[in-house]
């Protein structure tokens, strides 16, 4: 598989930071500063829409906030011209990120300081909180409102659905012209996991490639408790963890719940890949590294699997034995409590997405060590490139000026500090060259700094950043590791049209919601509950549904 290394990513990075220095003026990141005319009239043709979000939200006043005080670009005309270019182009953002952080029009105006000198953009930034970003933005779609570039994703102002109905900018020419550095060092997996119909609506936000499952663990109390975590490769090894941990604390007068987050647990410990989007509903394909599934067609029914079987038996002899909570879906559904619990020693571990850094990055908090536990390789697939983008509308006036304006956000370091951390001295502190304390020594609560978005991969990549102390020094190279092996699905790039099964989608959505999170969290029998589950699932057209989906992937071949 054809891999391009982070390491490059960094390297354009600090070379344009030193150009360009803190505000001050520099050569232009983008391959190019001219608008061409003839890009324009192609990329107006066609769109396409994309959706993405955040955790947890905090809503303004309509919805939607302008973060930056726009100027008059007349009476500045002087003022905000570059040597030898044009009056500066304004560039109209919806972007979606919670919080929205009250200091965000100060560090806008600070961009555009930046921004205009570089490459003669200012950037009207309108910010919405989710989830009225996810109903706000399609209205904007749809109603013709005037914008540049929206952020999207598969889980919000879907990417695919907008893509197809012109609302995004056909940029598959403009990219390697107007963002070259971009172009050149996302690698070609991401790119054709996010074609529509071949062609590319959207910038994808380049970080961890795909996927993978893995446990969250307690490691100070696993050494209390004599457990080796290192022995630990399948959810099945886990059931010896979890007797040893409520015995252990038993004895000591405690109840520590074994494992929860079991919600996600199928899918992550026992890896397809989804031809839907959507993990949960069914529509899945092996994938052959993971040995798992190998009697399956092309296209099945995860719920109909052995492997569904023997998951749902495991967790249930879990639950029968008290090794996860009495009441784990409802307990899933509170993760401020679940982490808090995990902090406090009251719950042992938990399974999630892991990602390259994060396992570490949480101990700065926690309050004891964590493990990392993985249960699969990496594995890319479609939905992994659509959980964010920037998409520029197809009636924008100014494509090229905002494909250079993506470039600065993928590949200009100082940018990319600026965006997820703020303003130096206000916002953070420098640590070396590479590194910033948002604590300012200790100083400041993160949460209570004005501004900050650590990780931030929803403006682009994070790979431009000068990153926070509470991450591994080493955290590029884990993440070229983490990429480097990373699985590469069969059917990346496939997207599926729903058009014709909506109904059917709807059906089976609300039967896998009745009956997937009792027994993957193990509290009915799954010898009495999926025959049921499986019946109810026929009679709801699942077979219509994966007929439709193995047509398309036929037609596509």
């Amino acid at each position: 598989m054809k891999r391009k290394t982070i390491a490059a990513v960094l390297a354009i990075s600090m070379a344009a930071a030193l150009l360009g220095g803190c505000g001050g003026t520099g050569e232009t990141g983008s391959a190019a500063s001219e608008t061409n005319a003839k890009g324009t009239e192609q990329g107006a043709a066609e769109s396409k829409g994309s959706e993405a979000g955040s955790s947890d939200s905090k809503d303004t006043e309509d919805g939607a906030s302008n973060s930056s005080d726009t100027k008059d670009a007349e009476s500045e005309s002087e003022e905000t011209k570059t040597a030898g270019s044009d009056d500066i182009v304004k560039l109209k953002w919806y972007m979606s990120i919670n919080p929205v952080a009250p200091d965000t029009d100060k560090v806008i105006e600070k961009l555009n300081e930046y921004t205009r000198d570089k490459i003669g953009v200012e950037i009207d930034y309108q910010v919405i909180a989710n989830p009225d970003y996810k109903e706000k933005m399609p209205t904007y779609i749809n109603s013709g409102e005037y914008f540049d570039i929206c952020f999207t994703a598969n889980w919000t102002t879907n990417y695919a659905q907008f893509a197809t109905r012109d609302a995004f900018m056909d940029i598959t020419e403009l990219l390697p012209q107007y963002a070259k550095e971009t172009y050149d060092f996302i690698p070609q997996e991401e790119w054709d996991a996010v074609k529509v119909d071949g062609k590319i609506y959207g910038v994808p936000s380049y970080k961890e490639m795909g996927w993978q499952g893995s446990i969250y663990a307690n490691s100070d109390m696993a050494k209390e408790y004599g457990i080796d975590l290192s022995k630990v490769k399948t959810l099945n090894d886990y059931t010896e963890v979890l007797k040893t941990v409520k015995e252990k604390s038993q004895a000591e007068g405690k109840n520590v719940i074994g494992l929860s987050g079991l919600n996600s647990g199928f899918q992550l410990g026992v890896p397809f890949e989804s031809l839907t989007g959507t993990p949960t509903l069914p529509g899945a394909s092996a994938i052959p590294e993971t040995n798992l599934f190998a009697d399956q067609e092309e296209v099945f029914n995860q719920y109909a699997t052995p492997e569904y079987m023997e998951y749902c038996k495991m967790i249930h002899g879990w639950y029968q034995n008290g090794y996860i909570s009495k009441d784990p879906v409802q307990y899933d559904s509170d993760i401020a409590n679940r982490d808090n619990d995990f902090n406090n020693g009251n719950l042992f571990s938990y399974v999630t997405a892991n990602a390259p850094g994060a396992a570490q990055m949480l101990e700065t908090t926690a309050g004891h060590g964590i493990t990392a536990i993985d249960l699969t390789m990496p594995i890319f697939e479609t939905r992994s490139a659509l959980g964010g983008l920037l998409a520029i509308s197809s009636g924008s006036e100014h494509p090229e000026k905002a494909l250079e304006f993506i470039n600065l956000l993928n590949t200009d370091q100082y940018v990319g500090t600026l965006i997820r951390h703020g303003i130096e001295g206000e916002h953070y502190t420098a640590v070396g060259d590479n590194q910033i304390d948002r604590t300012m020594g200790g100083t400041l609560s993160p949460d209570k700094n004005g501004y900050d978005y650590t990780f931030g991969w929803q403006f682009g990549t994070p790979f431009n950043q000068k990153w926070d102390i509470s991450y591994p020094e080493n955290i590029v190279e884990l993440f070229e590791e983490y990429n480097g092996k990373s699985i590469t699905a069969k059917h990346n790039g496939f997207m599926v049209d729903t058009t014709t099964v909506e109904t059917v989608i709807a059906s089976v959505t609300n039967v896998v919601a009745q009956y997937g999170p009792a027994l993957e969290s193990g509290m009915v029998d799954p010898e009495e509950k999926i025959p049921e589950f499986l019946k109810q699932l026929e009679e709801n057209g699942v077979d219509e549904l994966l007929n439709e989906i193995s047509s398309q992937i036929k037609d596509q071949k």
